[in-house]
């Protein structure tokens, strides 16, 4: 018998079970991502909502185990239209890529900055927050580079171009699309200086063909709803 108490927590997707209950998708900060039923949830007074920062109890035997006890350690939240489906797409990313059972409590802290300041941004700067969260998450699970370096062990030049090979890094070309001043914002992971949108496009392309091998023929629904994501 496993119980845990009050474990921080945020809901990452949900679907009906049975009668009144919810089997409940969590990514939490000590246990990584887990299921529990929610037994007669449907029928509470209070929703369980997502893009929040909870408390959650939980017991049992096995692989699914009970959520006992919930409470919500955040201040009210609401997204909505692309602010929404932003979102919906980390939670995906996060469904998909992290493995059951398998903290990552950087990245845990990183989705709660990310949710506490997407509805505080304009759109170009959700964007680029967005694109550090995916190169946040990539480092988490092993597959980080080095901005600074390229492959040939040179320093990253602001004021040239470069292409990324996978795997390998970044190998400079007159012709590339990838800006060395690009490279050092990510670098630095600031929200303080931003890239151009045609910067902030590259990079999105740039982390697509670094998530491409990991999330291989899963088809995100989020991206199909918002095209910029």
């Amino acid at each position: 018998m496993i119980k845990v108490d009050l474990s921080s927590a945020v809901l990452i997707h949900r679907r009906l079970y049975k009668d009144s209950s919810l089997l409940l998708d969590f990514y939490t900060k000590e246990y990584g991502k887990i299921r529990l039923v929610g037994r007669g949830i449907r029928k509470s007074k209070t929703n369980i909502q997502m893009f929040q920062h909870l408390k959650i109890s939980f017991a049992g035997r096995g692989d699914l185990k009970t959520l006992t006890h919930w409470e919500v350690d955040d201040l009210p939240r609401e997204m909505k239209g692309d602010t929404l489906i932003l979102c919906m797409y980390v939670n995906e990313l996060i469904s998909i890529l992290i493995h059951e059972n398998d903290p990552h409590p950087k990245l845990f802290d990183a989705y709660i900055d990310f949710i506490n300041s997407i509805v505080l941004l304009d759109e170009q700067t959700q964007l680029w927050s967005l694109r550090l969260f995916e190169s946040s998450m990539l480092s988490e699970l092993g597959y980080g580079l080095d901005y600074r370096v390229d492959i040939k062990g040179n320093r990253i030049d602001e004021n040239k171009y470069y292409e990324y090979q996978q795997h390998l890094g970044f190998i400079e070309q007159s012709n590339g699309k990838i800006c060395g001043k690009l490279l050092g914002l990510l670098s630095t992971s600031s929200l303080g200086n931003i890239p151009n949108k045609e910067q902030i496009r590259v990079c999105r392309n740039l982390n697509r063909a670094r998530l491409s091998p990991l999330l291989g023929d899963k088809v995100l629904k989020s991206r199909e709803l918002f095209f910029k994501g």
